[in-house]
């Protein structure tokens, strides 16, 4: 399993330097930890299980406890499928931007930051398990991925949130030259 991990992230890697510019130098590389995610939305599970076993007597004796049994299977898969994302990401800090790579099946996303809007100081969200989001770009529209709802761009559940503020800070002072 974790040699499996191992590969995605060094696949996903390969992809992220390909998408580097001329001249542009990689500062850290990284990713969310799948864990982490996985206990976050763990919650999903005490509604979905109970929901799902309830909407399942229902459907028994009525045709639309079905529909209630595929929203609460759905509820039960979130923290699933949101670990597998996460399994699937890998973000990128560079001397020009920030990147996060996600690459689901069939599918790609690419979302890259200047830092010319970073914050002067990174924001540290600690969160389960010693992981926690690093926020460093503000003024962003909130409805943009990877931001919060004030607008804040950053690495979500990274392992190590201290060790990612402490790479960005020297990567922005040095933009900011």
């Amino acid at each position: 399993m974790e040699l499996k991990a191992a590969s995605r992230r060094a696949a996903l890697a390969e992809d992220l330097r390909a998408e580097l510019g001329a001249g542009e130098n990689l500062v850290w590389l990284g990713g969310p930890d799948a864990r982490a995610t996985f206990r976050k939305m763990r919650p999903l599970l005490w509604t979905g299980i109970p929901w799902t076993a309830i909407a399942g007597i229902i459907a028994v004796f009525h045709g639309a406890g079905l529909v209630g049994m595929i929203m609460g299977l759905a509820l039960a898969a979130g923290p699933f499928v949101n670990a597998w994302l996460a399994a699937n990401t890998i973000y990128a800090l560079t001397d020009r931007r920030a990147i996060v790579l996600c690459r689901p099946i069939g599918g790609r996303t690419l979302v890259s930051v200047d830092l010319a809007g970073a914050d002067r100081e990174p924001e540290i969200l600690r969160s389960y398990g010693g992981c926690g989001t690093v926020l460093f770009v503000s003024n962003l529209p909130p409805r943009r991925r990877y931001t919060d709802y004030r607008g804040k761009f950053g690495f979500w559940d990274v392992p190590d949130p201290d060790g990612v503020a402490a790479a960005l800070r020297p990567a922005i002072r040095n933009f900011r030259r």
